[in-house]
């Protein structure tokens, strides 16, 4: 009989392996790194940063909504092997003049997106960041009046100031507003005393200074005034600027018709910007503190039943567990001070998982735990502590020192220490330092990586970033000059032409990353130290490049629209990663055998995505994937449903569909329909609650297996 299971085990561990990792992806990494919000002349810029290299795909629906949905890939890299965890949020920040809204995490072991909640409809255009890991959503302020015939008062008229209602419990967030709201009215009321003085100078300094603060109720009818202070000052060609920004950014704004003739009176054409450099702009000090406090509860129980044939006799066993029972804690603090010479923050973010079952351990990991001052004069800025990388050839989150002076587009020095944070084993943290150097649209790096004393990783790079309107592109080379290897090269692209969204990403890169620490890879020790006690350092280097892998993939993909509310569109990708030699001549090594390649793996994807089909704000989408390779080929439909009911609940559904066939003939067939209901409870709770099922069906020469997954989810978070 122990043949019978050591025979059935190989054939069981497939389906179980993928329902373990399944389990333990709601612990994985945390995606996000920081929301932003600015105003620009396009409207409100809303920066969504990510912990690690992503490229924009496509964003549904296209232009306004209360929900919007954004695909994106993630890029190959360093720390591409670590899974994103789903449900993950962000709030933006506070602001009166365009909806607010939480940033959520999803589907980002299938199809990768975020969903951007906002609070009521809004206006958007959607576009990569002008780095590799950043998104852009520039939102139409909303913070409309009825508009208005009537001529041009001689002064301002200044509305009275936003109060809370007696006795209410504000949170964080709406006392930083109400505060915005403050300083708006008082600078207003500067702006106009300094019009009634005729000191059109002092007026476009206060309009400027309002300007410059996060959007508020003040910010509408200091976008007009600065142009008619420009204008009374002479400066015709400023203030046509001024109100042209207006008209873009408030065409049903009170004083748009009054602005459209103003502008229209005007002889000069101005080409110069918004923030002119001829007046000082400085910002009233301000602190605010915000965050969230999220708890959920996760619950997954299996029944696996396995049926085994051997010399004939057939054996049926039967297996029946709680695979899941835990509680995942997640904070999100910070605190900011702003002032017309400073920017300063502190942030943290921990995540602690609490595991139920006996046989699992708890865990506790800091995400972020920063300080950073930046001198908005000198420009110059430092931050200190835990913290996601900026570039520069740091390869994952760390605990250190980093820093810049200057300004990217002219001339910035980067410069960067600490030692990786995501690293464990053996309990050793590789310790690096580096410098970088960025111009306009190039940065060059150079950095160098030890652990336990010994050279890890030495490397020189470079970096091309291309950014404009819809348009991008961005290039990295990464040579190790200790190895003497290329190891990572990549370019990645996105254009809009017409209405077809384009991307490209060609990837050439080692894998792992080509590091000292790869020959632990199979070693019976988990010290570099301990190694080097049995080889000289040139051998220990040898080793460590013969369990190197290289990886090649290409991707081409396209999305374009179908009638109103549709758009179509696919993907294609291909992907080589070599095989390994055989290496190591010890038991401290570790004696591994040669191990193939995976060959040529191709896969074609055809997707249709739909939004605003039977009620206002739902989203619909399906795809099919096609698979080619080597050790399997198979297919995979997914099917899914976003809708808002007016009661305020939201209704999530999917359904995943799939069938694969490996190089011995077994085949493994998978369901798994999910439902999910959210509800915001006032302005700081927000509840949600999935369920699910999971059937996975193996059939093979000598075994089959069925198993049948329920699972379960209910969280609740507190925006503060």
């Amino acid at each position: 009989m122990s043949i019978d299971l050591a025979s059935g085990m190989k054939r069981f561990i497939a389906p179980w392996a993928l329902l373990a990792g399944m389990c333990s992806s709601v612990a994985d990494a945390q995606p996000l790194d920081d929301v932003t919000l600015e105003f620009q002349d396009q409207g409100v810029v809303a920066t969504i940063r990510l912990t690690g290299p992503v490229q924009y795909v496509s964003h549904l629906p296209q232009s306004h909504g209360k929900t919007l949905e954004i695909f994106y890939n993630r890029v190959p890299g360093a720390n591409a092997n670590e899974k994103w965890a789903d449900n993950e949020v962000r709030n933006s920040p506070t602001s009166r003049l365009i909806p607010g809204f939480t940033v959520t995490t999803r589907d980002q072991q299938s199809k990768p997106k975020l969903v951007i909640e906002f609070s009521r409809e809004a206006e958007y255009s959607v576009a990569a960041g002008k780095d590799n890991r950043s998104l852009l959503i520039t939102i139409r302020p909303d913070k409309q009046q009825p508009v208005s015939d009537g001529p041009l008062p001689l002064l301002p008229i200044v509305g009275p100031e936003a109060k809370p209602v007696a006795g209410a419990a504000l949170s964080a967030a709406e006392t930083a507003a109400l505060d915005m709201n403050k300083q708006g009215r008082a600078l207003m009321v500067q702006g106009r005393d300094a019009l009634a003085a005729k000191d059109n100078e002092a007026a476009v300094d206060a309009f400027n200074k309002l300007l410059l603060l996060p959007p508020n109720d003040y910010t509408q009818d200091a976008q007009e005034w600065i142009g008619v202070a420009r204008e009374r000052a002479g400066q015709d060609d400023k203030a046509k600027v001024e109100y042209d920004l207006y008209l873009r950014l408030f065409p049903q704004g009170a004083g748009a018709a009054r602005v459209a003739q103003r502008m229209a009176g005007l002889s000069l054409g101005g080409a110069s910007k918004l923030m002119s450099t001829d007046t000082k702009k400085k910002q009233e000090a301000s602190l605010m503190g915000f965050g969230s406090i999220s708890s959920r509860y996760y619950y997954g129980k299996s029944k696996i039943d396995s049926t085994f044939t051997f010399n004939g006799a057939t054996t049926t066993d039967s297996i029946s567990m709680t695979d899941q029972s835990m509680l995942i804690t997640s904070v999100d603090a910070s605190e900011r001070y702003r002032s017309e010479d400073y920017d300063a923050r502190l942030v943290f973010r921990d995540v602690n998982t609490r595991n139920l079952l006996a046989d699992q351990p708890s865990l506790n990991r800091v995400s972020a735990a920063y300080g950073e001052f930046k001198d908005r004069n000198r420009n110059y800025l430092l931050r200190l502590g835990r913290q996601s990388p900026m570039g520069g050839g740091v390869q994952g989150r760390f605990d250190g020192l980093a820093g810049y002076y200057g300004e990217a587009e002219d001339l910035r020095v980067n410069a960067v220490a600490g030692a990786l944070s995501d690293y464990s084993q053996g309990g050793v943290k590789p310790k690096f330092y580096g410098a970088s150097v960025d111009s306009g649209m190039f940065s060059v790096y150079g950095i160098n990586q030890t652990v336990e004393g010994t050279l890890d990783r030495r490397a020189l790079g470079t970096e091309f970033r291309y950014f404009e309107d819809k348009n991008s592109v961005f290039g990295l080379l990464d040579y190790d000059t200790y190895f003497k290897a290329v190891n990572a090269a990549q370019v990645m692209a996105t254009s809009e032409l017409a209405d077809y969204k384009l991307s490209m990403m060609i990837d050439h890169r080692k894998a792992p990353s080509l590091s000292i620490r790869n020959a632990l890879n199979g070693s019976s020790t988990s010290s570099i130290d301990a190694l080097l006690q049995t080889m000289s350092a040139s051998s220990l280097r040898d080793l460590a490049r013969s369990r190197t892998a290289i990886s090649n993939m290409g991707q081409i993909g396209v999305m374009m629209p179908f009638r109103t509310n549709w758009q179509v569109g696919g993907d294609f990708r291909i992907s080589n990663t070599t095989g390994l030699p055989a290496s190591g001549t010890t038991a401290l090594e570790g004696i591994l055998a040669a191990t193939p390649g995976r060959g040529t793996e191709k896969g074609v994807t055809g997707q249709v995505i739909g939004s605003n089909i039977y009620t206002v704000g739902d989203v619909w989408s399906g795809s099919v994937t096609v698979n080619t390779g080597s050790a399997a080929n198979g297919n995979t439909f997914y099917f899914y449903n976003h809708t808002q009911y007016k009661n305020g609940w939201m209704l999530d559904a999917s359904l995943q569909l799939s069938s694969y066939k490996d190089q011995f003939g077994g085949k493994t067939t998978r369901k798994s329909p999910l439902l999910r209901g959210a509800y915001r409870l006032g302005e700081q709770f927000y509840i949600d609650v999935d369920g699910g099922i999971e059937l996975i069906n193996y059939s093979g020469a000598q075994s089959t297996t069925k198993t049948t997954r329920y699972f379960y989810s209910a969280g609740l978070r507190w925006d503060f």
